[in-house]
Order: structure tokens, then sequence, then C-alpha cells
């Protein structure tokens, strides 16, 4: 590779990012400029009002984890005062309950993230990182069939307020395939905030105008929220496989620590002994994703969550890798008016929640599931950079492709797209490849899934073999890869 590698959820995520590598940014950059981009290629996923986690290794091996993920409000409210509303979503094999509305809104850190990462590690001026996405904001993205589903299937939140309604539902039908997606107004907010600067959106007319309707429409946030925001950062959760070191999400988030516990079991059982997808690898699977799904989590107590989560993954030519994972839950529904820009419904998320809707406890950092991975091989050197969307699954799914990866030794393209089982709640999903070959279970409800699906996430990844890098992008989530 002359510049670097991508793999992201988006090939317009990917080509921002691109860019950027060939004018001469390094890794971080690039990152930057293809997480401004993702909030127009992935809006049902990726927004300023979200939050996020970045793992960052650099070429001198320095390891950082970055929490830039969601915050608590200060203070809570009587509930007769929030706005607060469910929302059943119909996605064919399941449906689940979701809820939005002001009250559902809890402080976002992605802004704060990607000013952290700028002052810390980029080399190129903001406003250079921004020009990809104020291009696709203005010109329009094509809309493939994954956005396309995300926003057909979350109607409800989508045309909750006009703006959105605008964007999504000009004629009052999800924009179809190959139509244009346009979001000029969030072109215009993120030109004037690289200009004003990040306290811009912490305090300045944008934290304003959503703190006015945060008090006036059922709401929990205030400005002192929103300017006692701040980045967390730490080491990264690391653990031994084999030769190789692990980094990934530490806790108060759990997902780090539930792949961490999957890799040990597939150590221990070494279970690469049997053959890929026999009847013997395929039950050993299931036995170890039932046991570390079914141990008591005291930081969070999961429901079965589709999942509005994406990731991406870059690494430069001096060998500088970051990963974020980013989630804007489903969107509350609310757009801060002529900014295009749909806050989280982190509050209303019922698998952040470990004690039920309206537990949370005020000024926190929530916890998730959402654990961008790298490893590195018995030098100290990267080898891969891994992450997905998928809610409680996302532990499971990138183990099981790590799994592929080291025990099975396989090519990053062949082991994304090998097939994947989830186990949870006494409820077995298996993908083609893997059906008929499970364990009995009276106990089991067996759900067969006739195709790939995006129910078992979109691990985009970049692997190095040798002196051989590549990278895969998940199609079961339209995932993009390429070598620059």
């Amino acid at each position: 590779m002359r510049h670097g590698i991508i793999a992201a959820g988006h090939d317009k995520t990917a080509a921002a990012a691109e860019i950027i590598l060939k004018d001469g940014g390094n890794a971080f950059d690039a990152a930057i400029a293809a997480f401004f981009a993702s909030f127009i290629t992935e809006p049902c996923m990726s927004s300023p009002g979200g939050g996020a986690f970045a793992n960052i290794f650099t070429a001198d091996r320095k390891a950082l984890f970055l929490d830039c993920f969601c915050q608590t409000p200060q203070k809570k409210l009587p509930l007769h005062q929030i706005d607060f509303k469910p929302m059943v979503v119909n996605f064919g094999e399941t449906t689940e309950t979701f809820h939005l509305g002001m009250g559902s809104i809890a402080v976002p850190g992605v802004i704060a993230g990607i000013y952290y990462i700028h002052r810390n590690f980029a080399s190129i001026p903001l406003k250079n990182l921004l020009e990809p996405a104020l291009q696709l904001a203005r010109e329009g993205v094509i809309i493939n069939n994954f956005q396309h589903f995300d926003i057909r299937v979350l109607k409800a939140i989508m045309t909750n307020c006009q703006e959105s309604k605008a964007i999504f539902y000009p004629d009052g039908k999800a924009l179809a395939v190959g139509k244009s997606l346009k979001m000029p107004g969030m072109a215009d907010y993120l030109e004037f905030l690289i200009a004003s600067g990040e306290r811009e959106f912490y305090e300045g007319e944008f934290a304003k105008q959503l703190v006015k309707d945060s008090i006036e429409k059922g709401g929990f946030i205030r400005m002192k929220d929103l300017k006692s925001y701040q980045v967390r950062t730490s080491a990264p959760l690391r653990f031994k496989y084999k030769d190789r070191t692990i980094h990934t999400n530490p806790l108060p988030s759990i997902g780090g620590t539930l792949i961490g516990l999957i890799m040990r079991k597939l150590e221990q059982r070494q279970i690469h002994d049997y053959s890929a997808g026999s009847p013997q690898h395929v039950q050993a699977l299931q036995q170890i994703t039932e046991e570390v799904f079914s141990i008591d989590r005291t930081v969070t107590n999961l429901n079965k969550k589709w999942g509005s989560t994406s990731h991406f993954n870059i690494v430069d030519k001096k060998g500088n890798a970051i990963n974020i994972t980013m989630s804007n839950g489903e969107g509350c529904g609310y757009m801060v008016p002529g900014t295009n820009i749909m806050l989280n419904n982190m509050l209303g998320e019922a698998s952040l929640l470990p004690n039920g809707l309206h537990s949370w406890t005020a000024d926190t950092r929530l916890s998730s599931m959402m654990s961008p991975t790298i490893v590195l091989d018995a030098l100290g050197q990267f080898q891969t950079a891994i992450g997905t969307g998928g809610g409680s699954r996302i532990p499971s799914m990138i183990a099981q492709v790590l799994h592929y990866l080291i025990d099975f030794n396989l090519p990053v393209k062949a082991a994304v797209d090998a097939p994947r089982l989830h186990n949870e709640h006494n409820e077995l999903n298996l993908e083609p490849g893997f059906v008929g070959k499970h364990r009995a279970d009276d106990r089991l409800n067996i759900i067969n899934w006739d195709q790939k699906a995006m129910f078992f996430g979109g691990v985009h990844s970049i692997h190095r073999q040798g002196e051989l890098i590549q990278a895969s992008g998940d199609d079961r989530r339209e995932g993009f890869a390429c070598i620059v």
C-alpha cells in the first residue's frame, strides 16, 4: 500500500478517508474525515448528536482508548414532565420496542471526540478534513439497500419532526434505493462549527437552541450538562490470546470484557482442532456463547437489540492504526432546527439501562457493548483492526471473526464472510452453513436464517498476514474496503 488501508460501513465513508490519505494525511486525519462523512452516508447510525469509542495504536506503539460515548444528564425530572414514547419496529424476523422523544436524549460526545483526536494526533487543519463531508452533504449520497432499510423501519423516528421528514421522507415515502440524500443544513452547521471551535457545540448557538427546546419540550438536557462533557481516556483493556495481544474497550463498558471471556474459552477448549463449520465446531461455539451470555452481568442486563451502530478501521503507511465504533441509538426524532443534526435516544435504549428505563444514574457515562478492537502480533506490532455494530451481539461477532483469523488462519475476506451464530436468552440464531449442525436443546428457540443478515453485525476488518495487509467490508451491512 502506498498510503494506507480502510474498511468502513459505506463506500463514501471510505472515500473521504482515501482523499485525506492521498493528500498526505495520517490515519487519524483520515479517521476524522471518515467520521464527518459518516454523518451523511450513514445517518441512521452516525451523528454529531451521538456517541463513540476510538481505539488508537500509533506507529511508535503507544496505545490509547477514547470514550466519547454519551453521558447522562446531571438532574432527573418527574416523568410526567418528560417527552418519552415507545415505538415498535418490525424487522421481519423479529420486532423491537425503542423509545424516542426529548426525554431520551443523553449528552452527546462525538464532537468532543473528533476535536480530541485532532488536537492530539492529526496533522491537517480541521477545515480540510471536513471538505469531503461538505461535498457529500450538499451534492448528495446515493441511498443503498442498507440505508433504505434503516430509513424505512425507523419511519416513526425519521418523520417525528418536520426537518427530518423533509430529508428522509420528502414525498411521504422513504427515500428509495438510488435516490440522492442531501443534508445542506448539516454542511452549513459543520462549517460554522469548525470556524467557531469546539465550544460552539457545547456552549454556543447549537447548545442554546438544544437546551431551549429541551426545557420547553420535555427533555433533561441543560447547559451545565453540555459544558461539563469531557472525553475520557484510558489504556485499552488488554488480554492475551495465544501469542497475540488484544486491545479493546475497558470497563465500565462491558463489550470488551465479554470478548475476552469468549476468547479465553475458545483457547481453553482448543476448538480450532475441529474443521471450521463442522457440527463439532458449531456445537462448541454454541456452548461457549451460551455460557458467556448467560453469566450474571452486573454492569448491564442486555435485551436483544438490533444495533443502529457503525464502525470503521484505518491504518496508514507508517503503521498508525485507529478504529472507531459510533452510534446514535436509533435517534430521538428531534433535530436541532436548521442543522439537520438528530440527537441520540440513549436514555431510551433498554440495552444500556441495567434496571429498566428511567433507572439511569445522573451524571454518569453510559456503558455499551461497542468494542473497537486492535490485535498485536507476538512482536507487539499491529496485526488486526476489527469492530462491528449489532447491539448485544457485538462481542460474539467480533470474537468469531478473530477466531477464524487467528485459529484457522483464514484470509480476512473469508473470515468476515464465514457463517456466524448467536446464542442468548434461550434463542439460537444460525446463519447458513451452520444450520442443522447445532446441539439439540429443548430450551432453545432455533432461528435458521436463509441468508447472511445484518442481525449478525457488520464486522469491517483490516488484517495483516506476514507482509500482506488486506481489508474487508462486511456485506451484511454493505461495508466497503480499499487499499490506497
